[in-house]
């Protein structure tokens, strides 16, 4: 594939002269425009690798990712397909010369119908959901797109069938694919039915929810179709010799794709760019715009009254497990491991922290069961906690057990409580894992008497010499 002026082309320059047709060679400027066109496609396909990747990404995922994907796919087809109609290359020798193979096929059907049919059922789906109450699948959502994939495949069998005078035929002399008058008036009137029924979908669905409306990226993107659709009919049609001419073919070629490339980006360019350099913040405003809607369900986003109800119970969590007010069961894991006490210090039972009397908030539509089994042991919780402090009252203010008898870590605490009035706490009989200070000494003045020898702790001696010491009575006082 050459660019120069090669005997070839100055051979075929000559004849068209002949012919009373003015040819202007292929030349570099029509190199430098194939090649600014293929570099934006490839641009264009890291955008599409790169939005696949992140199909998941809830803004990226309300464009339809797939069906944009196939839209690229459906815009280089028919780039492909421009180069040959519109004399770029040099089709002698190549499959180009395959004019109804590329030039309906690639071009027309995969290309122009298909990138339309594609814009028009993402509005059809958009249409349904908001306006018909209809779900965005099912056989009812792809009727309509297979219907007119059926009418274009009737369109090409039967350009196949019919002679390539009464289509489109491959002329050798001027190397060039030529396309008579009524074939051309059918192809067009296709693509503006095509584009009028987007226009109308769009039309109807121009006031449906904000986190949805793409009013304004379509109606841009019609017109732009419009005035790309209005320039080709006219230079069809007024000017059918166009790819003889260098200006205008280059002008049609680059018209057709900065179209395509405006419609592509108009309606997943904002999402994509965002995932790119502000995901986070943009998924924030997205979901503001969706809980707004009332459309969170569909993508799994929890309401604000949900979302601050989840905010503000996690806080509550985070300072139970502060505080040490975490039941055990729920939580065994605080104070490294230890059992949090049942009791608190002045007898009564521990309350319940709130994340074990509160239900945790279902992670999905099918937990019913955890939260059954939530309930149940939350029941269980209170009522074994009932018990306790029922059980912990009546033993401790209708029986003469010992009030000491408690835990080693809760004496000191409990004592002041626990003791009964106008009684001597030491007293009693203490239980074995408990012992308790010894009484302070009494001060005495010194006018004072001693105490009796009855009364004395010293050892005295018997007549026979052996020392005994007498019974303790009473209080003992140290001297």
């Amino acid at each position: 594939m050459s660019f120069s002026l090669t005997p070839e082309e100055e051979a075929r320059v000559r004849l068209a002269e002949l012919l009373g047709y003015t040819l202007d060679p292929i030349s570099k400027k029509d190199m430098a425009m194939v090649i600014v066109i293929s570099v934006v496609y490839g641009i264009d396909l890291l955008a599409v690798i790169y939005m696949l990747w992140n199909r998941h990404y809830p803004p990226l995922k309300s464009k339809s990712p797939l069906l944009m994907a196939f839209a690229y796919m459906s815009c280089v087809c028919w780039f492909i397909g421009d180069l040959q109609i519109n004399g770029h290359v040099h089709l002698a020798g190549t499959a180009l010369t395959n004019c109804k193979g590329v030039g309906v096929w690639v071009r027309v059907l995969l290309g122009v119908c298909t990138v339309s049919s594609l814009i028009a059922l993402r509005s059809y789906g958009l249409f349904r959901v908001f306006r018909q109450n209809l779900p965005y699948n099912g056989f009812g959502f792809y009727l309509p797109f297979l219907a007119y994939c059926g009418c274009t495949l009737v369109y090409g069998i039967v350009a196949q069938v019919l002679s390539p005078k009464i289509t489109v035929e491959y002329m050798p002399l001027l190397d060039i694919c030529y396309c008579p008058k009524p074939f051309r008036a059918a192809l067009y009137g296709y693509i503006w039915a095509t584009w009028l029924l987007v226009a109308l979908i769009n039309w109807k669905i121009r006031n449906i929810k904000s986190s949805f409306n793409e009013s304004r990226e379509m109606t841009v993107s019609c017109v732009f179709v419009f005035i790309a659709l209005t320039f080709n009919t006219v230079l069809q049609f007024k000017l059918p010799q166009y790819p003889f001419h260098q200006v205008q073919r280059i002008v049609t070629t680059s018209l057709d794709h900065l179209v395509t490339n405006l419609v592509w980006w108009t309606i997943i360019g904002g999402p994509l760019l965002n995932c790119l350099f502000r995901r986070q913040k943009h998924l924030g405003y997205w979901k503001a715009k969706l809980r707004k809607d009332g459309l969170q369900n569909e993508y799994d986003i929890e309401s604000e009254e949900t979302a601050f109800s989840s905010n503000h119970a996690q806080f509550r969590d985070s300072m139970d497990d502060f505080f040490l007010y975490a039941d055990a069961t729920a939580n065994p894991s605080i104070m490294g491991g230890r059992k949090v006490p049942e009791l608190l210090p002045n007898g009564e039972p521990r309350p319940k922290s709130a994340r074990s009397a509160r239900q945790p908030k279902k992670q999905n539509r099918n937990s019913k069961q955890t939260g059954l089994a939530y309930k149940r042991q939350s029941a269980q919780s209170a009522r074994t906690l009932a018990q306790i402090k029922q059980t912990s009252h009546h033993s401790r203010a209708g029986s003469n057990a010992d009030p000491f008898d408690i835990r080693p870590s809760l004496s000191r605490t409990t004592t002041s409580a626990s003791t009964p009035p106008n009684s001597d706490p030491f007293n009693h009989r203490f239980s074995s894992n408990f012992y308790p200070l010894p009484p302070a000494p009494v001060v005495r003045s010194p006018a004072t008497p001693r105490p009796n020898e009855s009364q004395s702790v010293l050892p005295r001696v018997d007549s026979v010499g052996s020392a005994t010491t007498p019974p303790i009575s009473g209080r003992v006082y140290t001297p």
